[in-house]
């Protein structure tokens, strides 16, 4: 039962600190140098809840709204609260939407600091505030997960998808001081504007499907220092909130490809977690007619370090967290499906846009 003894240690340690804005001062300094990019492709709806949620009437940094041809009323609703809207274009050859978004978004912003924000963020009070001022205490790259509200039952299941995510990442285990995390989250981003054209930018990583991580890896081997933080207290999301389909597109886009991206110990790490977490889901009834105190005691102890560690990443629940084993069957699972698409079919389709994934691997062996 040795596989009992890894799962425990590694779910105890692979995602045990993780940094919040909980307790963040607020501190009013001068934003003027701020410049945030809302890469948004039909996004009126959830561009209408950001926006109202920056507070913009008394704010003095700049926004951005990169209006990636969209069908919906995102220009509108941007005009509407009096930010500034860029139209990139069409897509060319060998972008990527988003990160052609963020490209000519950072082209046009005037401030010496950018921040990159997703459309469907929700910005908590004095939560732009508490990240720049984090940001100027820290400096290099602040990369910010923002904390999942969950709404319906089916949002619980990206609980796994959450967990191995901060899990890959490398920042969040006890010995994260000895080395800075080399990827990170892509829904909020801040770094200075010097720095990210130094390593290119967006240009420099087009062809990802995991633009985040791509981006800054390159900052991170320029020399940047990378730091990774669950956004609450700050910011918030919804994630995948139009039903289970949208949440299976969402993760099968980029779980697959991520995986490509992490570096070799934690992949290591992180596989080593599944397997024996696979194995003891397995035993689990074995366990239970042979030493049912045991089966107990350890399933408890599952559920609290999983819960202890998630319930800094969203609003997940003691209970559904009770029910991991339908959580890992439905991890791995759609784990397959992306790689599949990724892999095998070579192509994922997200944002009514079909990627191909093998027309850009090969464009990068010609280049």
């Amino acid at each position: 039962m040795s596989f009992l003894l890894v799962a425990l240690v590694l779910t105890g340690t692979l995602v045990i600190t993780i940094p919040t804005f909980k307790r963040v001062k607020i501190v009013r300094n001068d934003m003027s140098c701020l410049s945030i990019i809302i890469p948004a492709r039909n996004e009126e709806r959830n561009l209408t809840f950001l926006l109202q949620s920056l507070q913009l009437r008394n704010a003095d940094f700049e926004v951005i709204v990169v209006d990636d041809n969209s069908t919906d009323n995102t220009e509108r609703v941007a005009k509407a609260f009096g930010v500034k809207v860029v139209h990139p274009g069409a897509l060319p050859a060998g972008w990527l939407g988003k990160s052609w978004a963020c490209w000519n978004g950072a082209r046009e912003a005037k401030g010496s600091v950018l921040l990159f924000l997703d459309a469907d963020i929700t910005v908590e009070k004095d939560g732009i505030e508490k990240v720049f001022f984090y940001y100027q205490q820290q400096g290099g790259v602040l990369s910010v997960h923002p904390y999942h509200l969950v709404k319906r039952p089916y949002e619980m299941f990206s609980a796994l998808f959450h967990y191995v995510t901060f899990a890959s990442i490398g920042a969040f285990h006890p010995f994260k001081n000895w080395k800075s995390p080399s990827v990170g989250f892509g829904q909020c981003l801040l770094c200075s504007a010097a720095s990210y054209f130094q390593s290119g930018g967006h240009e420099g990583i087009k062809k990802e499907v995991v633009e985040n991580m791509a981006l800054v890896e390159k900052m991170n081997n320029q020399g940047e220092f990378i730091t990774c933080m669950s956004g609450q207290g700050a910011l918030s999301m919804r994630m995948y909130p139009n039903g289970m389909k949208s949440l299976i597109r969402g993760w099968s886009k980029s779980f697959a490809s991520g995986a490509g991206k992490t570096e070799a110990i934690y992949l290591l790490l992180v596989s080593l977690w599944l397997t024996s977490m696979i194995n003891y889901v397995l035993f689990l009834p074995t366990l239970w007619n042979q030493h049912a105190g045991l089966a107990i005691s350890s399933y408890v102890c599952y559920v609290s370090l999983l819960f202890n560690s998630l319930r800094k990443i969203g609003s997940f629940t003691f209970f559904s967290l009770c029910l991991f084993p339908i959580h890992m069957l439905f991890f791995l699972g759609l784990f397959v499906w992306s790689f599949i698409q990724t892999a095998v079919r070579k192509q994922v389709k997200w944002k009514e846009r079909s990627i191909s994934i093998e027309e850009e691997k090969k464009k990068k062996v010609i280049k």
